[in-house]
């Protein structure tokens, strides 16, 4: 028998009409989630809307949860089936996408006083130009593939893991990951 759900005591209370077990699977996932849904998106305030509807369609749908596979995975497929549904809208596809160097410090932590003062301007710079062309090139990459990226070699998810919140074969997900690896390279080799 796989491992046991950890949410499943929670979600047989939510599919009961306790609502407030909503609140706790909440605080158990939205910083994951919300994570995912940045690296899809690129913004923080729509990545919150879409965490928003995340769990939005998550309590309307909780009736249709069957627990063949772990809570969290039908999460996550609610989360990345919202951003396809984004990066195939009209208002996704018309966005300009721009990264500030101020979002990527955040992302990673880092804030100006913490970064080397011994760093040149210019090599600060060439550093922020190449981070957002790979950002970019991320952003372009197939849906399928950019999710394995992100939840893989981003959010350092193992192959079994990833595979569970995608649905896949581990094996699909290091394939996945392989060729997204292959794209961004082609993408990004004469930039950086």
């Amino acid at each position: 028998m796989p491992d046991a759900d950890p949410d499943l005591d929670l979600v047989r209370a939510l599919q009961g009409g306790n609502d407030s077990a909503l609140n706790e699977l909440m605080t158990r996932h939205q910083n994951a989630l919300l994570g995912l849904i940045y690296r899809h998106v690129g913004d923080a305030t729509l990545a919150q809307e879409i965490l928003q509807e995340t769990f939005v369609r998550a309590y309307f749908g909780i009736s249709s949860f069957k627990p063949r596979a772990k809570f969290v995975a039908w999460l996550f497929s609610i989360a990345v089936n919202l951003c396809r549904d984004y990066s195939r809208s009209k208002r996704g596809w018309q966005a300009k996408r721009t990264v500030s160097w101020d979002e990527i410090t955040e992302a990673s932590g880092e804030t100006p006083s913490s970064q080397s003062q011994g760093t040149p301007p210019n090599a600060a710079l060439e550093q922020r130009e190449a981070l957002e062309a790979l950002d970019a090139a991320v952003a372009q990459l197939p849906h399928d593939l950019k999710t394995a990226l992100i939840l893989f070699a981003i959010d350092g998810h193992s192959q079994e893991e990833c595979a569970e919140l995608l649905a896949i074969s581990p094996k699909a997900v290091e394939t996945r990951v392989y060729r997204a690896r292959r794209l961004l390279e082609k993408s990004v080799r004469g930039i950086l």
